[in-house]
């Protein structure tokens, strides 16, 4: 099971939204997108898919708890000889795209969807794999192809969710897919939560060592750091040398920090940021540092 946190958004930005989630063979890929539904909506729902069309049905039926009036699909490397051939009774219509990478295909089809729908409710989109198109036609042609689909849900009134796996592209991908997005989403395991709250021991011996203290005191000014940084805040601010700082910050300090859940550690992608029990050990971090910075007290013999 997975959760969503919010890793921005702008008040009055454009109606879309950006889902980072790491794509698995056994979980739903638009069951999170469906989670972010408001209650009332919406009255058409289209999905673009790139995995087995029965599964955004499963998913659908699984997380939703009513019909809309309108549903479509267009499924993504799956041939389909006719539309009603494509449709089991009772289900929603679908259509498919055989080559994936046809981009033009991809969006006329979806476009045939909503120019068929009432102009009178609420459509949205979900579009389970940007990585998919990534991988099939490239990077600039990818976002270039987004781009083009952004316009034309916004043409047609619509909302859409897009799907993108950050663990299979590196960090300029995802900036720059995440930069034609006001909102973006982050899947994370709400595994997370079964991580009891540090006790006042805990919290102690989290600032107990100096390296330590260091790391949560960076982290509490940039919220997220590399460890590169980490490590020159550490050598900064105490006799350890850069090199031994990193050694000693990745192999035992940030790993610890981490069991206790006030840090976040990315050992692959070697960033650290504030973990979801950070708030229970900064007084504890704020008193220690103010006691570090203070200069000593000047004392004088007590008189007779």
């Amino acid at each position: 099971m997975q959760d969503t946190k919010l890793v921005r958004t702008c008040v009055d930005g454009d109606p879309h939204t950006l889902v980072m989630r790491q794509e698995s063979g056994d979980s739903s890929t638009c069951g999170p997108m469906f989670d972010l539904l408001p209650d009332d909506g919406p009255t058409d729902a289209l999905a673009v898919t790139h995995q087995e069309a029965a599964r955004f049905f499963h998913d659908w039926h699984e997380r939703i708890d009513r019909r809309t009036r309108s549903m479509g699909v267009v499924s993504v490397g799956e041939q389909m000889r006719s539309t009603a051939s494509a449709s089991p009774p009772g289900q929603p219509m679908m259509r498919g795209v055989a080559d994936p990478t046809d981009t033009d295909a991809i969006r006329h089809t979806a476009e045939g969807y909503l120019d068929s729908w009432p102009a009178d409710g609420r459509s949205v989109t979900y579009f389970d794999s940007m990585t998919d198109v990534i991988e099939e036609i490239g990077v600039d042609d990818a976002t270039d192809f987004l781009e083009s689909f952004l316009r034309m849900l916004d043409a047609h009134g619509a909302t859409g969710y897009f799907c993108l796996d950050p663990t299979a592209h590196d960090r300029a991908v995802v900036r720059e897919v995440a930069s034609l997005f006001d909102t973006v989403l982050e899947c994370v395991d709400n595994a997370a939560e079964a991580t009891a709250e540090p006790s006042v021991g805990d919290c102690f011996e989290a600032i107990a060592d100096p390296r330590r203290r260091h790391v949560l005191a960076e982290v509490a000014e940039c919220e997220e750091v590399s460890v590169a940084d980490a490590a020159d805040r550490v050598a900064a601010r105490t006799d350890v040398g850069r090199l031994r700082a990193q050694a000693s910050l990745t192999n035992a300090h940030l790993p610890k920090l981490a069991d206790l859940g006030v840090v976040t550690y990315d050992s692959e992608a070697r960033r650290v940021g504030r973990g979801q029990h950070f708030d229970s050990v900064e007084p504890y971090l704020r008193t220690a540092l103010e006691q570090e910075t203070a200069p000593e007290r000047e004392t004088t013999p007590e008189r007779e």
